[in-house]
């Protein structure tokens, strides 16, 4: 499918209406769209979460993937196991060729430490590109309220670099209004975040918060960073591609 035609697809009246209700937004997606080009990410956090029970009461016939930076936490990986055990489907997994000791080798041991954005770009960026190679949509679980850049966000993107629309149906949920969903239909989520971790991504990268703190400030700890380069500034909201 040409992007220009995929652009016709979502530029409608419809989309709008759907922008506080992801539930529909979903539904409207499993009937316009060609269900072999839309792709769901997810990194397992309570967003993501959600929408993946969202996604799986509306079809199975939408493909999620994760990446796997080698460096997450054992609950991490106990909760993917727990979520295809419940839901009855499989991951798709993607990672980078790199092993930790290779990138030790080539890079320096505590890449993540020396230079974060080179860790993320070669343990996450890269395989997003692949993973989404063949696909014209991307749903992802982002909220505005989570940082700035997200703050910046839309319900429907062009996303430049991986030549995909990116949809993002969670875009306007509160914190409390993940979580009440989460508690209402009994889902499983990360024990960390029984333990004072809001946000969680690599076990390097990853440190518990006090009470108050900003969510994300336990991500790359003493540093200004709060995004790991899955999603940018760059991304382009459709109205703002029509000049509207």
């Amino acid at each position: 499918m040409e992007l220009k035609h995929a652009f016709h697809q979502v530029q409608t009246n419809e989309i709008n209406s759907c922008r506080n209700n992801p539930a529909a937004l979903l539904r409207w997606i499993k009937k316009n769209l060609p269900v072999n080009k839309i792709v769901m990410g997810t990194g397992f956090g309570p967003p993501g979460i959600v929408l993946l029970d969202m996604l799986l009461r509306e079809t199975r016939d939408i493909s999620v993937f994760y990446i796997d930076t080698g460096f997450l936490f054992d609950q991490t990986y106990e909760l993917r196991d727990k979520l295809q055990k419940k839901y009855g489907f499989e991951f798709l997994r993607f990672s980078t060729e790199l092993t930790p000791e290779n990138q030790a080798e080539i890079y320096g041991e505590k890449l993540w430490k020396k230079n974060p954005d080179s860790c993320c770009s070669i343990r996450k960026v890269i395989p997003l590109k692949n993973a989404l190679k063949k696909y014209n949509f991307w749903i992802t679980g982002i909220r505005k309220k989570q940082t700035k850049i997200r703050n910046q966000s839309d319900l429907i993107e062009f996303e430049s670099r991986f030549e995909v629309i990116k949809i993002n149906p969670l875009i306007n949920w509160s914190h409390d209004e993940v979580w009440n969903y989460i508690k209402k239909y009994n889902l499983p989520y990360n024990p960390l975040h029984d333990n004072s971790y809001p946000s969680i991504g690599c076990k390097q990268c990853t440190s518990p918060v006090c009470p108050g703190g900003d969510d994300r400030s336990g991500r790359w700890k003493e540093s200004d960073k709060t995004e790991c380069g899955l999603h940018t500034s760059d991304s382009i909201g459709i109205n703002g591609l029509n000049g509207n």
